[in-house]
């Protein structure tokens, strides 16, 4: 009888004045409402020995989402106030301390009771001193000393005779030095108990140095206090019973998503949804796919307008035709099936009825070093900081002047080294700098990207990183007709020239066909992309699978497209490589 092992969340402490019975009711509770997810099972082993709550998780659940949702929603993670109330100062002035005035309060009572303690000390040194002075003094002339003392008619004449400057021995003794000479017994005369006192004088002397030192120095004074608190410890220390942990501070709705990978659909009637990535799985060249989205009535309003990969956690990027952007978190977007309509936007962002979303951009982490590259439909391109849309939220906010019928369509990250790629619907493409793209403010309108014929448009604009002699990392640019034909071009063969010109020819159409250059991408050998038609018919593949042409060829079917009704390709996306994270 074997038992699968699952990944549990083991509770052996409660917090203070939490009862067990009412945290497992809750947390009940919360599974049957469906209000706390990837739990399987719920047990209380507690005995004798101790609390132990079992609580058992399913196989995709992610241990620290629920952890964090149990600390949100249950009374496992809790905080209570105290009320440190003690005397200050004289002792006579009550007053209510924090935790870290109290702990000053406290080191500097111990600063204080050092520097009293040393000047006691130092007090009793100097006058031990001073004795020692004058014993050695008394017993460098030890025999007038004890002729003086044995002609004194009392104990007092022999003190003023030992303290008068004049005389016979003419010491100079202070009273104390000579009330020490006269308690000396013959037997402390000798020459072993003066070298003693030597060696006591040096030890003072030092002592004084040391105690000296912690009057005039606070940091001595700090330096001792550290080395008294950890012969206290080791003398009296027991293990802590808690532990002081710095505080991860609120839990917000991002630290209870689980950062998966998704696949996120805009239509052209403002519906939007995000769908797990792993509802596609991997596709052959010429299928027809799987439907991504609901096509019950064939009308504009259904057709797919962008259709990408992202992680949850990723800032959505979004752009509309009018030159206003959005900031949205990815986990924001409503979930829905392969066949679902969606939401329409304006329940997500406040787009505006007469508006569309032309570029939706995932960011993952705003650097100082990038730039966000804007263009349009009648050739018009722009580079603005990327920092500069860190803060951008859910309102909007106008990042591009446009001219009469011109509408903003791409959006994308790029740094100084890489270059642009604008490609045309008739075919051409132009490759240059973005370094030579001056970085511009939000509200301008840019510069012109290349030259475009009567009737011409922009099709598609990317970002490829330049390179310095031949191709060696199996980088390619994927040409996509509309009609569904496509090659891989050598990204060698897209030369950088200046910007503003006309460009070179990217692709041919078939003879017969009314085709058009749907998009370009940048992609690399290992690459996997997401083919989406306009109908919602979407085809995952490899990259490796498209046959590498020259600029002059007109490719190969990528995927069958049921043009006589009107279908086309609308957009490709590149699925990420990297695995999927769990923070």
């Amino acid at each position: 009888k074997s038992k699968k092992t699952r990944a549990a969340i083991i509770v052996t402490e409660l917090p203070y004045q939490v009862n067990k019975a009412a945290l497992l009711e809750k947390i009940a509770n919360l599974v049957n409402e469906k209000k706390l997810d990837g739990v399987a099972d719920l047990r209380d082993e507690s005995d004798r020995d101790g609390i132990r709550v079992v609580i058992e998780l399913k196989r995709d659940a992610v241990a620290a989402v629920v952890l964090n949702n149990l600390y949100k929603k249950t009374p496992l993670q809790t905080t209570f106030s105290g009320n440190f109330l003690a005397l200050m100062g004289s002792g006579t002035v009550p007053q209510r301390f924090t935790l870290r005035s109290a702990l000053d309060t406290f080191l500097d009572f111990r600063f204080e009771t050092l520097r009293r303690r040393s000047a006691f000390q130092l007090q009793k040194v100097a006058a031990r001193a001073h004795i020692v002075d004058g014993l050695l003094m008394a017993l460098e002339r030890v025999d007038d000393v004890i002729d003086l003392i044995r002609s004194a008619p009392d104990q007092n004449a022999a003190r003023a005779a030992l303290m008068a400057e004049d005389g016979s021995v003419g010491l100079g003794l202070s009273q104390e030095q000579a009330d020490a000479v006269l308690r000396l017994q013959l037997g402390q005369l000798t020459r072993l108990n003066k070298g003693k006192l030597v060696d006591e004088k040096a030890t003072l002397e030092e002592s004084r140095r040391g105690l000296q030192e912690l009057m005039d120095n606070d940091e001595t004074v700090r330096e001792l206090m550290v080395k008294e608190f950890e012969e206290l410890k080791d003398k009296f220390g027991i293990p802590r019973r808690t532990r002081i942990e710095v505080e991860d501070g609120d839990l917000n709705e991002m630290d209870l998503i689980r950062n998966s990978r998704s696949v996120v659909v805009v239509t052209r009637g403002g519906y939007i949804k995000r769908m797990p990535l792993k509802t596609f799985e991997n596709q052959g060249r010429r299928t027809r796919g799987k439907k991504g989205t609901s096509y019950a009535d064939a009308s504009e309003e259904n057709e797919v307008l962008h259709c990408f990969t992202c992680n949850d956690h990723d800032t959505l990027l979004m752009t509309t035709q009018k030159g206003i952007a959005y900031g949205l978190r990815a986990f924001q977007v409503p979930t829905g099936s392969r066949t679902a309509k969606g939401v329409p936007i304006p329940s997500v962002l406040p787009v505006k009825t007469d508006d569309v979303i032309t570029s939706v951009l995932p960011v993952s982490e705003f650097s100082e070093d990038e730039y966000i590259v804007l263009a349009t439909e009648q050739g018009w391109i722009k580079r603005t900081p990327l920092a500069a849309f860190e803060n951008l939220t859910g309102r909007g906010l106008t990042i591009a002047s446009l001219g009469e019928g011109d509408h903003l369509r791409w959006c994308h990250r790029c740094t100084d080294e890489d270059d642009l790629l604008v490609g045309s619907s008739m075919g051409r493409a132009t490759r240059f700098n973005a370094a030579k793209l001056r970085p511009t403010g939000r509200t301008s309108r840019g510069v012109r990207a290349m030259k475009l014929k009567e009737g011409d448009v922009v099709a598609d604009m990317n970002v490829l990183q330049s390179s310095n002699g031949e191709n060696e990392g199996g980088e390619y640019v994927l040409a996509v007709t509309s009609n569904g034909y496509g090659k891989r071009i050598s990204t060698d063969e897209f030369t950088t020239h200046a910007r503003g010109g006309v460009g070179v020819i990217a692709t041919k159409f078939k003879k017969g066909l009314d085709d058009n250059m749907s998009c370009l991408r940048i992609v690399q050998d290992d690459d996997e992309i997401l083919v989406v038609t306009t109908k919602g018919i979407m085809v995952r593949q490899r990259v490796g699978d498209i046959p590498s042409q020259g600029r002059l060829a007109t490719g190969v079917m990528v995927q069958k497209v049921d043009v006589e009704s009107g279908d086309r390709i609308g957009s490709v996306s590149i699925v990420p490589k990297y695995e999927e994270r769990d923070e």
